[in-house]
């Protein structure tokens, strides 16, 4: 277990058909920089590079539900939404959640682009 290995063992679980049978959840926003320190981004360069890494890391060319893992609050969530609703119009991925965020900002978020799933807790 560490960062990013559940992702690779996934992409081995996906191969041979069985893609089509799951519907595949990830998350972004936690970062581990060179000197071990945890860190939350949610600006819209890191957003984009942290999904398209997934999709390489998986070997799939879609997210069904795609998740900011924890709310960046340097950035406002309106700029990390509009970068994942760019992501849905592309085909990146499907679907987009959050992860222990506010009522206020999830209302903030969803106006932007419509939520599908809140992780609490």
């Amino acid at each position: 277990y560490g960062p990013e290995t559940n992702e690779l063992l996934l992409a081995k679980a996906l191969k041979d058909g069985f893609r089509e049978k799951v519907e595949l959840a990830t998350k972004f926003g936690i970062t581990l920089s060179q000197d071990g320190k945890f860190g939350i981004r949610g600006d819209a360069e890191y957003v984009r590079s942290a999904c398209e890494a997934s999709l390489r890391r998986l070997g799939v060319t879609s997210i069904d539900l795609y998740y900011q893992h924890r709310i960046d609050t340097t950035v406002p969530i309106e700029v990390t939404m509009g970068e994942l609703k760019k992501l849905v119009e592309e085909g990146k991925i499907k679907y987009i959640g959050l992860s222990e965020a506010s009522a206020s900002t999830i209302r903030r978020a969803h106006a932007v682009h419509p939520i599908t799933a809140v992780q609490i807790g």
